[in-house]
């Protein structure tokens, strides 16, 4: 398999050994991976996954003159950041093997190995890697999307819709709902569509509900405000959203319209999931995201359940 440069993982080999570690930074490289510059010591690995925060770690257990070993090391990184370590050794004695279970590690290899064994291993840590932070993300939606619940049902009834306090109500809790949904799915930016007639027969929808994080800063920022309309100059939307289904993926590949309108916005990802009212169409929910990103059918799965719960309290 031929990795594009931006898909390559990036591997941080930590070694004492300089010859050892160079060995392995060009075996990697053979393999595709993209290789940060070594660390020979646990205060190099420190600095060097705080820089460049890589997609692994192969860690050797025993660094000389340094201040941790490798196990101190790895729980350091972890609690930094979420990165998968395999282990690396030439020592198997019951003490270190205990110590290394506590840090449930992706792997455990023996010095001497062969590069076929550690290429399984990094891709099986990669592989398992990827599944974890696909359950993490699809419990922390579903506990956003319970809150949204408990707050739906404890304040449907509470304010008659005839109330003049009844839409600040509505705003106020809609605009808790995309808060936290938002945050589960790490979106930049959730964004409401309430679809409406456009001129000369054509069809559009206007922004009722927005919120963005605001976190996000620099030159990634969403631009998107209140009550901007988006103007289908393409069928392919109104019809995939009128069937129900769910439009995701970079906004590069979407008609020229949709794409501009979200692209000078600072738009490049978004995932939309249509509302229904009376089985027809009402609007849009949209999670979007300011970089290139892949939507996973179990987050795709738990937006649509948020998608539901907002259109029963918008509808």
């Amino acid at each position: 398999m031929t990795m594009e440069p931006r898909d390559r993982p990036r591997i941080l080999i930590v070694e004492d050994e300089l010859i050892v570690a160079e060995n392995l930074k060009v075996v990697l490289t053979g393999m595709g991976y993209t290789i940060i510059p070594p660390a020979g010591n646990s205060d190099e690995a420190l600095a060097r996954a705080a820089e460049h925060l890589p997609d692994l770690i192969l860690m050797d257990i025993v660094l000389e003159d340094s201040p941790l070993d490798g196990i101190e090391t790895a729980k350091k990184i972890r609690l930094a950041d979420d990165v998968p370590v395999i282990f690396v050794t030439a020592y198997a004695d019951d003490k270190t093997l205990a110590r290394v279970k506590d840090m449930q590690p992706y792997a455990y290899i023996l010095k001497p190995f062969n590069e076929r064994e550690l290429a399984f291993a990094i891709e099986l840590a990669l592989h398992r890697h990827r599944l974890d932070a696909e359950i993490k993300k699809r419990d922390n939606l579903l506990l956003a999307i319970s809150f949204a619940t408990e707050w739906y049902l404890r304040r449907k009834n509470m304010i008659p819709v005839d109330d003049p306090r009844y839409e600040k109500n509505l705003q106020t809790g809609i605009l808790e709902i995309l808060e936290h949904v938002g945050f589960a799915v790490h979106a930049a930016s959730v964004c409401i569509f309430r679809m409406n007639p456009g001129r000369e027969g054509r069809t559009g929808a206007t922004v009722q509900y927005l919120w963005i994080d605001p976190g996000i800063s620099g030159k990634k920022t969403v631009s998107l405000s209140g009550t901007e309309s988006l103007v289908f100059t393409s069928r392919l939307w109104s019809s995939l959203l009128g069937s129900g289904n769910t439009i995701a993926g970079d906004v590069k590949k979407f008609p020229d319209t949709e794409r501009r309108f979200f692209e000078d916005r600072g738009i490049n990802s978004i995932a939309v999931l249509p509302l229904f009212k009376n089985d027809a169409l009402w609007g849009f929910v949209g999670f979007s995201d300011t970089g290139e990103r892949e939507w996973a059918t179990s987050e795709i799965e738990a937006l649509q359940i948020a998608g539901n719960l907002i259109g029963a309290v918008l509808v």
